[in-house]
């Protein structure tokens, strides 16, 4: 990741950490224009049992600001748990293919 790049996503996780207290985020992907800049990015965010991942998905999008295009997936730690063991889930595919971006120690 180029410096800006770096600088905006940890923003971000600056943010999510902030707004949902998460216990781990991970960069599922992100996207470059032409030129090589960021032009957006999908951020997960692993929430603990008893958060709506609705409501925390909603509150992300209207309490963070990004100058690139900036989406959020959001888990519960038990459907977190559930879904990443199986090999056909989006959340497999985010634990063994993103880039874990913070764990609440």
């Amino acid at each position: 990741m180029s410096v800006s790049e770096n600088a905006v996503i940890e923003k971000m996780v600056e943010d999510v950490v902030r707004l949902c207290d998460p216990c781990a985020v991970y960069l599922v992907s992100k996207k470059n224009n032409t030129k090589g800049e960021l032009s957006g990015f999908k951020l997960c965010a692993v929430v603990p049992d008893g958060e709506s991942p609705d409501s925390v998905e909603s509150r992300l999008l209207l309490g963070t600001e990004c100058p690139v295009p900036c989406d959020f997936i959001v888990y519960t730690l038990s459907d977190w748990d559930d879904c990443s063991n199986d090999d056909c889930s989006f959340a497999y595919r985010v634990e063994n293919g993103g880039e874990r971006l913070y764990v609440k120690g």
